[in-house]
């Protein structure tokens, strides 16, 4: 597997993981130290990925509520053998996100390291 399928595999774990947290090992997606950005009126906020991971597992799944997928690929940038950056979007629940990340391979495996997020649609 090369790099460019090595990290769409990683994105197709985290689109997976956002619909439904339970499928997938939330270590397998994000490094132990990601952090996870927004603003929220006009202030930088920031999780840990244990927050994260807290906040994803704490509510309802979009599965669950019978909610829709809506996710894709936006770009993707290979910047070095063990860096890439890609930007997607992906429904979650009733807002509709576009989320940049930072990836690296440690020890082998491809991780996020960074989500920087922002809503872009909020259905009623």
């Amino acid at each position: 597997m090369n790099q460019t399928q090595a990290v769409l595999a990683l994105i197709d774990d985290y689109f997976n993981l956002a619909y439904e947290p339970k499928s997938r090992d939330f270590d397998k997606v994000f490094h132990p130290r990601c952090l996870v950005q927004w603003v929220h009126e006009g202030e930088l906020q920031t999780l840990s990925s244990p927050e994260y991971a807290a906040l994803i597992n704490g509510r309802p799944s979009p599965r669950s509520t019978g909610a829709p997928r809506d996710e894709a690929v936006l770009s993707l940038e290979n910047i070095s053998d063990g860096l890439s950056t890609a930007t997607v979007r992906v429904r979650i629940g009733n807002k509709l996100f576009n989320d940049h990340f930072v990836l690296h391979r440690v020890e082998g495996s491809w991780l996020i390291a960074t989500k920087a997020s922002t809503v872009v649609r909020t259905f009623d």
